[in-house]
């Protein structure tokens, strides 16, 4: 009776956790969840810095969920 261990790959998660960040330069930034698959996210939303909707850029990966 031998054990054996075997190594599976593991799966890739189908969605990514990023930062989003203003285009009004304000440094407000809020993190959001999108699909692996789908282009970068730009957004429109509301900066309370300067109390405007304004757009918002996916700046950064932080991890796979």
């Amino acid at each position: 009776m031998f054990l054996t261990t075997v190594n599976l790959a593991k799966a890739k998660s189908k969605a990514v956790l990023v930062q989003m960040v203003s285009a009004a330069g304000t440094g407000y930034f809020f993190n959001t969840k999108r699909n692996r698959l789908r282009d970068k996210l730009v957004l429109r939303k509301h900066d309370p810095f300067v109390n405007k909707h304004v757009l918002f850029f996916e700046k950064r990966k932080i991890r796979s969920i």
